[in-house]
C-alpha cells in the first residue's frame, strides 16, 4: 500500500508541474505568461493550431490532476497514514534502564526548612564597621 501511494503521489506531483507549465505557456488577454520573458514566438514554434493542442492538453492534465488528488484523499484517510512519521519527545518508559537508590542516600538526614534554620555568616564575608 505504500508504493501505490508513493507512486500515486510522485505521479500527482509531476502532473501538477506540468500543468503549471501548460498555463504559463499559453497566451490570454495579456499575451501569456512566457510573452514577458520573449515567449510571443511560442504560438509559432508549436504550429498554427497550438492553441487547440495547448487547450486540450491542459483540459486532460487539469482531470488527471483531479481525479489523483481525489485518490490520494481516498488513500490517506483510508489507512490514516501522514507523509511524515510521529515522533515521540518523551521516550516510552518501558525502555528507560532502572535506577536503583544506594541504602546510604536512604538514610541522610531529614530536608529542613530553609527559613527555619539560622543563617550562618560566611568567613569570605568581612562585617562591616559601624
Amino acid at each position: 500500500m505504500g508504493d501505490l501511494i508513493g507512486t500515486v503521489l510522485t505521479i500527482f506531483l509531476l502532473t501538477s508541474v506540468f500543468l503549471i507549465f501548460l498555463v504559463l505557456i499559453q497566451s490570454g488577454k495579456g499575451g501569456g505568461g512566457l510573452g514577458a520573458f520573449g515567449g510571443g514566438a511560442s504560438q509559432t514554434a508549436f504550429g498554427s493550431s497550438s492553441a487547440d493542442v495547448l487547450t486540450k492538453a491542459t483540459r486532460y492534465s487539469a482531470i488527471i490532476f483531479i481525479i489523483l488528488a481525489l485518490t490520494l484523499s481516498f488513500l490517506f484517510a483510508k489507512k490514516q497514514d501522514t507523509i511524515l512519521p510521529e515522533t515521540s519527545i518523551v521516550p516510552d518508559p518501558s525502555s528507560l534502564p532502572a535506577v536503583t537508590i544506594p541504602a546510604e542516600a536512604s538514610k541522610s538526614q531529614p530536608v529542613t526548612d530553609p527559613q527555619k534554620t539560622p543563617a550562618t555568616q560566611s568567613p569570605s564575608v568581612p562585617e562591616q564597621k559601624k
